[in-house]
């Protein structure tokens, strides 16, 4: 071929339908984007719809390689977001600008001010309901739902490869029951109330290091890809009721100044909340985690509130603490419960709560009254080295509980009470030991209360109170009313595995006697009996073999 052809074929080739087509497309580009730069509000909104449209002809040109039309529509979102980013002075008088009225201190013409605003939030917003609405219809066919096709408009699935980049941006609109797509919000700042309401989440959603500088509500929101909010923190009220985690969460080092609502949110898979910070009420009542939770090393300053909450896997809340009450009651762990270190500086009640897996509170510092009455310890029970400290008050003051409470627990593995110390009354009334328990070096020390109450509480296997301190009383192992509740020791143990012996500076011990069944004799306190586990009558519901008290 000469070089004349040669240059023919290369402008005929030039000169196609598509390509014309495509350099006709750039310059309607150019002429949108100078229109959403610097026209009026109706003009901005026509160059807002122009840009959207082009990038779904870029999507939808079959005529481009897909990485080709990517890469197209991808300069059209880039500049879209690039204007999104682009701070605007009036968006921190958000608050006030939205009033009725302009305060008395108010520089500047307030009128105007409001209206400026109010374009300024119809702008940008639009941006986000003209993304949203492709998402949407993005995800909706590529999950084949019917109905939600005839609802919106027929869209590209490769908008679901696009990324939106509104890191540093300046929010201060709501964006609620939107849907965003790998969606950066890393540094943004929302000013006045940020909405997220029944927002939908694909793809990575960063919101790491984000201001919250009001209320945040992402209630009833939904993640399904992993979502970040390391290091964010919110000013106000964060409103994250009945939201759904379908992927990884992370609230890492999190700062919650206002109130914090996560009832009833379902975490699908792991959950950091590490090293975060609640200042007011954080209420996680009726939590569901699958995954991993972790609330290791994070400060709760107001309430904490995880009632009939569900763990499925390990829940990580060693060295928290907690200022205010901490009320775990009738919630499920079904992994390693580790709370390990802990402190609560007032109630602790841990009360129905069922542990399936091993619990950890060893170390676990316990200032006012801590209840585990009727928790089910379904595996291993630590509690070694920790601390039952009573506040110490008067006569006057006395509506207030000042004791550990494990009355009605079920142990059914090994209880670890070991160098333990109790500055409290504590009851084990009724508690049920089934596998070995031990006290070796606890300390009863008695703040208010004396003694420690163990009437009607059940050991079937090993119990060891070697190296025990008793302070102001003996322990009880028998009901003093005389209602004839005895503490109740297997008599299919070995004796040698009851153990009962205090420290030799330790101002009172343990009275003891002894008790015979099944032909064997065994040195338990006074007033407590053996029983043979093998005789327990269904009908009457007790065990039918039962010694005369230790005497």
């Amino acid at each position: 071929m000469n070089l004349n052809k040669l240059l023919t074929a290369l402008r005929q080739r030039k000169n196609t339908p598509a390509r014309n087509q495509q350099a006709e497309r750039r310059e309607r580009y150019t002429h949108a984007l100078e229109q959403f730069l610097d026209g009026q509000p109706a003009v901005r909104l026509g160059g807002a719809y122009t840009l959207a449209n082009l990038a779904d002809e870029w999507l939808t040109d079959a005529s481009l390689p897909e990485q080709g039309r990517r890469e197209e529509a991808q300069t059209i979102i880039d500049a879209l977001t690039e204007c999104i980013r682009t701070p605007y002075p009036l968006a921190q008088k958000r608050q006030v600008l939205e009033s009725d009225e302009a305060p008395e201190w108010y520089e500047g013409n307030f009128t105007r001010d409001q209206e400026a605003l109010r374009e300024e939030q119809l702008v940008r917003r639009t941006v986000f309901m003209e993304f949203s609405r492709r998402l949407a219809a993005a995800e909706s066919n590529k999950e084949g739902n019917e109905e939600s096709q005839h609802t919106v408009s027929p869209s590209s699935p490769m908008w679901a490869d696009l990324r939106f980049d509104f890191g540093g941006a300046p929010i201060f609109y709501p964006l609620r029951q939107l849907h965003f797509q790998n969606a950066d919000f890393a540094s943004a700042t929302f000013y006045g109330p940020a909405d997220f309401f029944g927002a939908t989440f694909h793809g990575d959603t960063s919101f790491s290091a984000a201001q919250f500088t009001a209320d945040a509500s992402f209630h009833g929101a939904n993640f399904n890809d992993w979502v970040g909010f390391s290091a964010a923190h919110f000013a106000g009220a964060a409103e994250f009721g009945e939201a759904r985690f379908a992927d990884a969460a992370s609230f890492a080092t999190v700062t919650f100044t206002g109130e914090a609502d996560f009832s009833d949110v379902v975490f699908s898979a792991a959950a950091d909340f590490g090293v975060a910070s609640f200042e007011a009420d954080a209420d996680f009542s009726r939590l569901n985690t699958a995954g991993i939770a972790s609330f290791a090393a994070v400060t709760f300053g107001g309430e904490a509130i995880f009632a009939a909450s569900t763990f499925h896997d390990e829940a990580h809340f060693a060295a928290s603490v907690f200022n205010r009450p901490a009320v775990f009651s009738k919630s499920l762990f079904g992994g390693a419960a580790r709370f390990a270190g802990i402190a609560t500086k007032q109630t602790a009640i841990f009360c129905n709560v069922r542990f399936a897996g091993a619990a950890d509170f060893s170390g676990a510092t316990f200032t006012q009254y801590a209840d585990f009455s009727g928790a089910r310890f379904d595996g291993d029970a630590m509690f070694s080295r920790s601390s039952f400290f009573a506040v110490i008050r008067t006569s006057y003051d006395m509506d207030f509980p000042q004791y550990a409470n494990f009355a009605n627990a079920a142990f059914a593995q090994g209880a670890d009470f070991s160098e333990a110390t109790f500055t409290a009354f504590v009851g084990f009334g009724r508690a049920t030991f089934a596998g070995a328990v031990s006290f070796n070096g606890a300390n009863f020390a008695g703040a208010y209360f004396a003694g420690a109450y163990f009437a009607d509480a059940k050991f079937s296997q090993k119990a060891d109170f070697r190296q025990t301190r008793f302070a102001y009383a003996e322990p009880s192992f028998w009901d003093s009313e005389g209602q004839q509740k005895s503490a109740r020791f297997s008599a299919q143990a070995n004796p040698q595995d009851y153990l009962f012996e205090v420290r030799p500076e330790s101002p009172h011990g343990f009275s003891c006697g002894e008790a015979q069944l099944l032909n064997r004799t065994f040195v338990l306190p006074v007033g407590a009996v053996l029983y043979d586990p093998d005789s327990w009558d269904e009908e009457k519901q007790e065990y039918t073999r039962v010694s005369e008290p230790a005497q």
